[in-house]
């Protein structure tokens, strides 16, 4: 005979054997989504992700899996993604870890049923090492494309380099030849000329002294530039009137500016007492108003020092041919010849070099201002001379 109870008792059974296999539902479908979580962010992590999409991946699929309402990922360097739950009722916090060591942490807040576990912590730790590991591998990689494209400048730079050292090359043979060719010839037409008038011969004795002095010149440039290269070109600073230096080779060079028929004015308006060497700063300001002189046909050159900001400055001004600007970046360079473009100047592409190499030794600097057809401005900044100053460079 059944007892009356029998039924109740199957009922009951019945009810706890469905919610058995609901939770057993439940945990295999939570199990089949964290094994599939694994999976899943180990083929996406290897895809060469960015670090941001890597934390953000992390964050997006574990608050997926775990049901948590926000993630936040920080790393020891202070990168940070993700947001932060104000007084949230869970916090779990897992290292974010490679083989290297810990290099941060993820934090997930408020799981929307129940509290986090041990089983959550464990999945999560899983899933930071992989993100840790291909947060290694992202990193890593932008090193390797990092020195990549430093060599591939590089390169460019040593190309760059190659080919202005065949320019100078080309551009110094002609220099050489041209005032070589001059002087053999005129002297071989003496020679030859027995009775050739004084006068005549007077002349060209001119020309061959004029071409000998471009010889002269040229020589220099390759000579002080292959000493400042090799840090032994020689100075010796003292305190001097920067007027001094300027007044000399104004005098100088103004021969060549009344040649041309132009007007070379000096204007001094403050006096100025520099740390210089007088050898090495009138080589850089006769560089510098030659190049004006050079290059202006028609108009003038002005040549002004002033102080201002505990500096003297002198600004070489001219009304010639200017610069292009995309070229005023390199008019300073070794090798390099505003000339190329002009085609007809001659130059060996050393002057600027030297004198910018001069100026950095007075602990100085060179500004060039300049406008295609309007003119150019170089400009020399030198530090005041200070009684008894120690900072001063040795001679050497």
């Amino acid at each position: 005979m059944r007892s009356p109870h029998t039924g109740v008792t199957d009922e009951v059974d019945l009810l706890t054997s469905k919610k058995h296999i609901e939770q057993l539902s439940e945990e295999v479908l939570d199990l089949y989504r964290q094994v599939n979580l694994l999976y899943r962010l180990g083929d996406v992590f290897n895809a060469g992700l960015e670090r941001a999409q890597i934390c953000q991946l992390l964050i997006k699929e574990t608050c997926k899996v775990l049901r948590a309402r926000a993630g936040r990922v920080v790393l020891d360097d202070g990168f940070a993604v993700g947001r932060v739950i104000a007084e949230p009722d869970s916090v779990l916090s897992v290292a974010v870890e490679t083989l290297q060591g810990h290099i941060g942490e993820i934090t997930l807040y408020d799981k929307r049923r129940g509290f986090f576990t041990a089983a959550d912590e464990k999945l999560v730790r899983a899933v930071a090492r992989q993100a840790g590991v291909a947060l290694e591998n992202s990193r890593r990689i932008a090193v390797l494309t990092e020195q990549n494209r430093t060599l591939e400048q590089l390169n460019a730079e040593l190309n760059q380099i190659a080919q202005m050292k065949n320019d100078f090359v080309s551009n110094v043979s002609h220099e050489l030849r041209t005032p070589l060719a001059s002087i053999k010839g005129f002297a071989a037409t003496i020679i030859d000329d027995v009775e050739m008038p004084i006068e005549i011969i007077r002349d060209f004795v001119g020309i061959i002294n004029d071409e000998s002095d471009k010889l002269v010149v040229i020589i220099n440039d390759l000579l002080d530039v292959s000493k400042m290269l090799s840090g032994n070109l020689n100075y010796t600073l003292t305190p001097q009137p920067l007027q001094r230096v300027i007044d000399e080779v104004v005098t100088l060079l103004g021969i060549q500016a009344d040649a041309k028929g132009l007007a070379l004015h000096v204007d001094i308006r403050d006096p100025a007492t520099v740390n210089l060497d007088s050898t090495r700063m009138s080589q850089v300001l006769t560089n510098l108003i030659a190049n004006a002189i050079k290059f202006t046909d028609e108009g003038e050159v002005l040549v002004r020092q002033w102080v201002a900001d505990g500096e003297a400055h002198v600004a070489v001004i001219d009304s010639g041919i200017g610069i292009r600007k995309d070229l005023l970046s390199r008019v300073f360079d070794r090798f390099y010849r505003v000339e190329n473009v002009v085609h007809t100047k001659e130059g060996t592409g050393l002057g600027l070099a030297l004198v910018r190499g001069i100026v950095d030794y007075h602990r100085g600097r060179i500004e060039v201002e300049s406008e295609e057809g309007q003119g150019s401005t170089f400009t020399v900044h030198l530090p005041l001379a200070v009684s008894g100053d120690p900072t001063a460079p040795e001679a050497g």
